[in-house]
This record gives structure tokens, C-alpha cells and sequence, in this order.
């Protein structure tokens, strides 16, 4: 008897379980039925959104291109059961522009497990102490300060690039394989993650001198045993792993232990993960000591330690100092290295724009310019041009940035009236898709960026309010002039030195979506430049 009342305990737990988001479906409190569905449970669990980052990562497949597709035929998809994706730029200004009431959505909270940092607070008082702690280190006026080390990073990778030279491409030659000596991606991200530790807390990894992102750690909890990992790797690990489960709020904890013990491919990633938290906490305890022992910095990662108004100890707990520094070393080398790969493929693929930005660097820079400084390119606008075009087409962070409408308040995004309480979002991908603001918006154009003195401006203005490769409004990234420092120095000084080669015409670029837009392997023929002499 015993045994029957607990089966069917079990069975009701089950069937309450399951039947539970259906009822929910089909009560339909807010009205979200008459949206289409991104797929069939997609009204019903949030499961749904998981499956849809899981799905396929096959060329040309990525979630972000899928979902934009879909959103071309209908303006508004429902993408989990209280989220809505939105498809025409003007929800924008609605979603993330500073008049807007909307608040980031749980998600963020749901990531915040290990600390608070910028990217994922929830709370504006919080975010707004917190910037304005770090406000100071990241303003543009430090441009001339992180220059030095970003240009002694740019020199190594010169020396390394001359190494991996092959002999000049014949006129409409193709490339052959071994010639192919050069991974625009894997040196990219090295030289961006290289930057990035090296601006945030005056380190020298040395990825690039190495060739290779390795970092010896301390694994927890094993009484001092070592390995080297790979830091590239370890970050996005976690990644994708979150990416394919924190969809489903109710159950993301859950999930997230289940699959830790259950599923192969998730253990190994979250073992990752967990290592990337190391490597940080390595990083932030050599940097420390070194300031103990008397080293003076004024790096990014100083104003979390002392106050410079007061000299005392920052209001910022342990592990939120820890998850802030995880977040400068992702955003500062992830989105960064993404954005100037994906300048250079561009470049490559086009080349009447790779002539004409060889020649506006030519006439700012001299032969022996080995090494773009910003001074010299900072204000050329056609490599400014080349940069915005590439994230406007291949945005770092091309996911949907969900938004939540205040509690009990409805809110008005592109012309509907959504309850509160609901997210909602529009990818960077999809808004810089709208062919209203931007014309053949497929094709890569940088001198839709380009306006004369005297033009009418409303244009690029009109570009400009939905252009969001930092997200937008109050909650935009706020290292966006590390980011341009290190795109600038990268593209510059590489343009203007060597001469690039694909596979063949039509190779394609591939990219990977979890989050983030990862670009795949960018195998390309690498030659000196040979200079005209001048007359």
C-alpha cells in the first residue's frame, strides 16, 4: 500500500511537472499566442531557446542567422514563453535606449553565480556604483597610457608574422596549401587576449611571443597539482555550456548540476570553466603581490583595489572583484579579437576596400611604420569605416540581449503593447540587417560610414541609433576604447605591411554561435608588402 501511494506521488509530482507550462500555454495570461512560435515548444518551456543554441552548428547554420531569417517574415517571434524577439531595428531605441524603462532580464541574474560584475548586474544603483568605480580607468584619455604595451604586443606579432612570410601570390594564382601559413583567427585572438590582460592588470602572458594561450594554474582543491591549460578554451567552455541551458530559468541551477554529472560533453566544459575562474584568480594573485612588494600600476584593475580618492580598500566583495576581472579578460580579448578577425576576412574578401584602406594607411604611415601607431591612424576615417562595417555585419556579441519591461507596467516596444514583467530583445545581428537603415545589408560596405563635409548627416544618425556592437544606452560596454586602441593598432599595422591571400575566391568565412560569434579557422597566404619608391 505504502509502495502505491509513493508511485503515485512520484506520478503526480511527474505529471504536475510536466502538464504545469502547458496549463500555462493555454491559459495564456499575457496574450503571447497570437506571436509565432520560433518552434513548437517555444510557448511552452524554455527548454525550447536551449535546443535552438544546441542545434546544428553546422557552416552557415548558426542560431542567431536562423532566428533572423525567421524574423524577416514575422516582427515579432516568440522565443521562450515569456520572451519576445523583436526584427525591425526601430524596437532598439524601445528595448536598450536610455529613456527606456526596461531592466536586464533574469538571465543575468542566472549567471551571476560566482560574483557580480558590470555585464550581469541587474540592479541600476548596483551597476551605477560599480561604473563609477571604474569609470575613470577606462576613459579615453588613458588611450596614451595603454598604448606602449598594446604597440610591444603589435611588434612581437610582426616579428612573428615576418616569420610565417611566403613568397609573392602570381597575378590570379591560388594559393597552395602549404603556403597557407597564417590563421588570421588563432593570431587574432592571441594578439586580442594578449591586450587585454595586458591593459587590465599590467601582466605580460605572453600569447603571442609563445604562440600558444597557456597559463599554468593551481587546480582547487588537489593540494598544490599544476596543469596548463589553454585560457582561450577554458573561457569558452563555460560559454557554451551556459549558452545551451540558462534559457529555462526555473531549471538552469538544476540543469546545470545534472548535466555537470550526467552528460560527457557538458562535465568537460564545466571542468573548463571552472579552470578559467582559476586562471583569473592566478592573475589577480601575482598581480597583487606585486603591488604588496610596492609596484605602483594604474591599470584597470586598480581601482578595485585601492581608492584613488582615498587610498582605502574598494566597496567590492572577493568574489565580485573576481567575476569583474573574469569579465575584463573576456570582453577586453573575446568580443575585441572577434571584431578585428572578422575585419581582416572582410578585407580579404573585398578587395577594392583593401586597396583603398592600403592607401589612406600609406599616405598617414611611412615604409619603415612597422608597428600603426594610434596617433598616426586614430583619426583615418576609412579604417574607422572598415571597423564599424565589420561589426555592423558580424557583430562579437550577435545574441539577442534580453530586456525585461518594468513589473506591473506595460511598456510600448516597435508599436506593441507588452505586459510587463516580459522579455524582450532584438540581436545586434538582425538590427543591423534592417535594409530600411541599411541598404544591401548583406554586402560589406564601409563607405555607407563615410559622410562628407556638407552632406546631410541624418543618415549616418539615423545608422548610428541602431548600431550596437556595445549594446546600447546605460548598460553599453564600457571598454569600448580598449576595444577600438586594439582593432585600430591590429588592422593598421597589418594592412599596411603584408599582403593576404584566401584559399581560393570564393572561400567563405564560418562562424560559431553560443553567446558570442566566434569566428572559425582563417587559413590565409601571408607576403611582405613591397612599397613603391616615391618620386
Amino acid at each position: 500500500m505504502s509502495i502505491t501511494i509513493v508511485l503515485l506521488g512520484i506520478t503526480g509530482v511527474l505529471l504536475a511537472f510536466v502538464a504545469r507550462p502547458f496549463i500555462r500555454y493555454f491559459q495564456d495570461p499575457k496574450g503571447f499566442r497570437k506571436y509565432p512560435n520560433q518552434n513548437l515548444l517555444s510557448g511552452v518551456t524554455g527548454m525550447a531557446y536551449n535546443w535552438e543554441f544546441a542545434r546544428n552548428h553546422a557552416p552557415g547554420q548558426f542560431h542567431t542567422r536562423r532566428l533572423h531569417e525567421a524574423l524577416k517574415k514575422q516582427p515579432v517571434i516568440r522565443v521562450g514563453p515569456n520572451h519576445l524577439s523583436f526584427g525591425r531595428s526601430r524596437a532598439v531605441k524601445d528595448i536598450y535606449g536610455y529613456a527606456s524603462p526596461c531592466n536586464k532580464g533574469n538571465i543575468y541574474g542566472e549567471l551571476n553565480v560566482g560574483g557580480k560584475h558590470l555585464v550581469n548586474i541587474t540592479s541600476r544603483a548596483l551597476h551605477s556604483s560599480r561604473r563609477r568605480m571604474v569609470a575613470t580607468a577606462y576613459a579615453p584619455k588613458n588611450i596614451e597610457m595603454w598604448e606602449p604595451g598594446i604597440l610591444d604586443i603589435t611588434a612581437t606579432l610582426v616579428r612573428k608574422m615576418d616569420a610565417l612570410c611566403t613568397t609573392p601570390l602570381a597575378p590570379g594564382a591560388v594559393p597552395r596549401k602549404e603556403d597557407l601559413t597564417f590563421d588570421g583567427n588563432y593570431w587574432g585572438m592571441l594578439y586580442a587576449f594578449d591586450c587585454a590582460i595586458r591593459v587590465g592588470m599590467t601582466t605580460n602572458v605572453n600569447f603571442v611571443a609563445q604562440g600558444a594561450d597557456l597559463i599554468e594554474i593551481e587546480i582547487d582543491g588537489t593540494n598544490g597539482k599544476k596543469e596548463t591549460v589553454s585560457l582561450l578554451d577554458c573561457l569558452r567552455s563555460g560559454t557554451r555550456a551556459n549558452s545551451t541551458l540558462v534559457w529555462d530559468l526555473e531549471n538552469f541551477q538544476m540543469l546545470k548540476k545534472l548535466t555537470r554529472k550526467l552528460i560527457p560533453w557538458y562535465r568537460k566544459n564545466w571542468a573548463a570553466s571552472d579552470r578559467y575562474t582559476m586562471i583569473i584568480k592566478k592573475l589577480i594573485k601575482d598581480r597583487v603581490e606585486r603591488h604588496e612588494k610596492g609596484e605602483v600600476f594604474d591599470d584597470l584593475l586598480q581601482p578595485m583595489i585601492t581608492d584613488k580618492k582615498t587610498g582605502g580598500i574598494p566597496d567590492i566583495s572577493t568574489p565580485d572583484l573576481i567575476a569583474e576581472c573574469e569579465q575584463m579578460v573576456n570582453g577586453g580579448g573575446d568580443a575585441p579579437g572577434i571584431s578585428l578577425v572578422n575585419t581582416l576576412y572582410y578585407l580579404v574578401k573585398n578587395p577594392a576596400a583593401m586597396t583603398r584602406l592600403k592607401a589612406e594607411l600609406d599616405a598617414a604611415l611611412l615604409p619603415a611604420d612597422e608597428v600603426a601607431t594610434w596617433a598616426k591612424t586614430k583619426s583615418l576615417p576609412y579604417l574607422r569605416a572598415c571597423i564599424d562595417e565589420s561589426m555592423r555585419l558580424s557583430p562579437p556579441v550577435a545574441t539577442d540581449l534580453a530586456r525585461r519591461t518594468p513589473p506591473g507596467q506595460s511598456h510600448v516596444v516597435d508599436g506593441c503593447l507588452i505586459p510587463g514583467d516580459t522579455n524582450v530583445s532584438i540581436s545586434s545581428f538582425t538590427a543591423h540587417r534592417d535594409p530600411d537603415i541599411f541598404p544591401d545589408p548583406e554586402a560589406f560596405k564601409p563607405e555607407r560610414w563615410l559622410v562628407a563635409e556638407g552632406e546631410d548627416r541624418e543618415k549616418l544618425r539615423e545608422m548610428l541609433t541602431v548600431y550596437m556592437p556595445f549594446s546600447a544606452g546605460s548598460r553599453s560596454c564600457i571598454g569600448r576604447n580598449v576595444a577600438m586602441l586594439v582593432q585600430n593598432v591590429f588592422v593598421a599595422t597589418l594592412v599596411h605591411n603584408y599582403e593576404f591571400a584566401l584559399t581560393s575566391p570564393d572561400w567563405e568565412f564560418t562562424w560559431v554561435d553560443y553567446f558570442n560569434l566566434w569566428p572559425d579557422e582563417l587559413p590565409l597566404k601571408i607576403w611582405k608588402r613591397e612599397f613603391p619608391e616615391k618620386a
